[in-house]
Formats: C-alpha cells, sequence, structure tokens
C-alpha cells in the first residue's frame, strides 16, 4: 500500500480477470519492475494470484511485465491450475469412497465457488469443505478416516473435523456454519435441520463425471456472504472471498427471488452488511446493480473504509501490517481478542448484532478454555 498506485492497478487486473474482459491498457504503459513486483504480491496476499498472473500476461506486448515477472507469473498459473486439479481428483475419490460407505456430503464453498469462475481453475484453491447433513454420517465417517489411518482434528468451532490427504486439508462439517449471536445460530440450525430432511439440493459440475451436491442457490448466495462477512468481522477478509460471493450471484441472478432473499437477509440482520459490501464491489470492482438480489443503496459512507480493510488485512487478515499474531498460544489468543475488539468499534455501525457481540461472545469462549 505504499505505493497508491498499486491498488488502482490491482483492482483493474482484478475486476477484468473476474468479469473476463479486457484490461485498461493505458493503465499499464511504462511500469516499472517495482510497481509490478507489488501488483504481484498484492495478488498473493489476496489470495487471487493466478488470476492477476493470467490477466497481466494478456496485457499487449508493450504493456507487459518484465521478463523476470512474467516467469513468476506463468509458474503462479502452472502452479494453480495444477493444485486445482488436485483437489477435484482427491475430490473424486473421496465421493466415490464415501458413496460406497453410504454417506451423503454437501460440498461447502471451494471448488463449488470456483465453478463460477471464467476459468475455474486460476481461482486460488483453499480446503475441501463436505457437510455431511444426514444423522449419524458426521460421526460415523469419524471410523472410516481414521480406520484408513488419517489423524483428525477436531475445528475450533466445534462444527468440523479436519484431516489431511496428500497434503490437502479436508474438512468434515456437521454443520454448515455457526453465528455468534445466539438467536441467529438457534434460527440457523433450525434450518439446517430442515434443509437436511428435505435434502433438496442443487449440484455443482466440476468437471466431466464429478457432479456434487451444493446448497440451494438462494441459501447458498446468503452463505457465502455470512462465511465472508463472520470473517471480515473477526479479523478480515479478502478479496477471493468477495469475488466469489459476486460470481455466485452473477451466475445465479436470475434463480434468486429478490424479495425472498432480502426477507432472509434482513432476518439474520445481514441486509445492511450486504448493501454496503456491494456498494464496494460496484464503486471498486465494476460489478453491475443488477447482479444483487436485493435494494442496492446509493450510500458511501462505509464503502472506502470497507475496501481500504480488504486490502491491508489479506486473506482471512493474516497480511495486516503491524505486530503479528503470536505463536504461543494464550498470547495469540489475547492478541486476537483485542484485534476483535478494535475490529468491533470500528465496524460496529454495519452490523451491531453481529460486531458488538464479539468482545464478549469471544471472552465467554475464552474462559470456557480457561476452565477447561
Amino acid at each position: 500500500m505504499n505505493n497508491p498506485a498499486t491498488p488502482p492497478l490491482f483492482l483493474n487486473l482484478l475486476a477484468s480477470a473476474i468479469w473476463d474482459k479486457p484490461a485498461d491498457v493505458p493503465l499499464y504503459e511504462n511500469l516499472d519492475a517495482g510497481t509490478w513486483k507489488a501488483i504481484a504480491d498484492m495478488a498473493r496476499r489476496q489470495s487471487v494470484a493466478a488470476l492477476i498472473a493470467d490477466k497481466a500476461l494478456s496485457l499487449p506486448k508493450e504493456s507487459l511485465p518484465p521478463k523476470e515477472q512474467n516467469i513468476l507469473f506463468v509458474a503462479q498459473i502452472e502452479q494453480t491450475k495444477s493444485l486445482n486439479r488436485k483437489l477435484i481428483r482427491i475430490l473424486s475419490k473421496l465421493a466415490e469412497e464415501y458413496a460406497s460407505a453410504d454417506f451423503s456430503f454437501v460440498l461447502l464453498k471451494g471448488l463449488s465457488n470456483g465453478i463460477n469462475y471464467p476459468d475455474p481453475l486460476l481461482r486460488s484453491p483453499g480446503d475441501l469443505d463436505l457437510w455431511l447433513y444426514r444423522t449419524d454420517d458426521y460421526e460415523r465417517s469419524k471410523e472410516l478416516i481414521t480406520g484408513k489411518g488419517f489423524e483428525i482434528e477436531d475445528g475450533g468451532d466445534h462444527i468440523h473435523y479436519k484431516f489431511e490427504v496428500e497434503g490437502v486439508s479436508v474438512e468434515n462439517h456437521r454443520r454448515i456454519t455457526y453465528f455468534d449471536h445466539r438467536k441467529y445460530d438457534r434460527r440457523f440450525k433450525e434450518q439446517e435441520k430442515e434443509l437436511a430432511e428435505k435434502a433438496d439440493f442443487s449440484f455443482a459440475q466440476i468437471e466431466d463425471g464429478l457432479r456434487v451436491k451444493q446448497l440451494p442457490v438462494e441459501l447458498n448466495a446468503f452463505f457465502i456472504f455470512q462465511h465472508m462477512f463472520r470473517h471480515f468481522v473477526h479479523l478480515g477478509v479478502g478479496a477471493r472471498q468477495f469475488c466469489d460471493w459476486l460470481l455466485f450471484l452473477s451466475k445465479y441472478r436470475d434463480a434468486i427471488a429478490p424479495a425472498s432473499f432480502t426477507a432472509l437477509a434482513e432476518s439474520y440482520a445481514l441486509l445492511y452488511p450486504m448493501q454496503v459490501f456491494a456498494r464496494v464491489a460496484i464503486k471498486y470492482l465494476g460489478a453491475l446493480e443488477s447482479i444483487f438480489p436485493f435494494p442496492v443503496i446509493q450510500d458511501e459512507k462505509y464503502a472506502d473504509l470497507v475496501m481500504k480493510d480488504i486490502m491491508e488485512s489479506g486473506n482471512f487478515g493474516f497480511h495486516r501490517p503491524g505486530k503479528k499474531r503470536p505463536k504461543e498460544k494464550m498470547q495469540g489468543m489475547w492478541f486476537s481478542y483485542k484485534t476483535t475488539i478494535r475490529r468491533s468499534i470500528q465496524f460496529g455501525k454495519l452490523s451491531p448484532e453481529h460486531c458488538r457481540i464479539l468482545p464478549l461472545t469471544k471472552l465467554m469462549n475464552r474462559l470456557k478454555i480457561g476452565f477447561k
């Protein structure tokens, strides 16, 4: 962020990548190696490296980055594609094994979001998140996984456990997500229960021969935002999750009923945060107002503040400048708690129900851990 030109250049490339359109070529004429390195570093921190690399390499010859940077961009693209192919292969294998053991799962986030990108293989891959929605499947799956020699680790949020397959983290979920506010968490538990009973899911075609369940479209659009906003409130969030939400809305805009979706967002006190992030997307990423299935506000009161935080936070808030979270457990927890207090004050007006309750919620959780 030291070079004020870097964020606009980065955002122009990112917008061009996600909306599959040419970049603003004159912006990139005669850029020096240091500026290109700053753009590449920002792309890495935002977990959109391959998207930026691919779009940079599409520029006319006279606007291309220096040769050394081009080589690094090509490597990032190939590495990202290779990792995505690995995830797809592992997901396909797990799907077969789970079907043989009579487990049904829903793919959350990740690869199911990637298929909405112009080139799915360019989305930076993360974990494989699988919701085992049927009664007893979650606990039974632990026996299957440990029986195959894998070590499992319970997630800190108590809604999933994880294990590694060939270096890829797989998270088996007993719930889709959770809310820090008990009222909304109880409400969502009931919605999860009803969905599991009906098992009325949509499907994601990951590749030929691999078609997996995903959440119903309206609920998925809500969940992708809720998951992103929860990370934003706690520690920060980067561009990848933001783009995931925008591209999902763009692809499924005609399948989402505005009145129903708006009511759903309002019922969880998330409509205003959605409207703020929509305004950010319109102002900084060239999103069309028509993709949003709720009333779009014109007020840009918080747009600059939110965009600045995204740029500074990076992926999951891990790249914020200044002091980093200490590795020692108790010091790390205290660092995280202080960060939450600061963010609850800074962004409290975006959603008082979800921001201002966090210091108390985290304090109670810390006390419970201490007593244990």
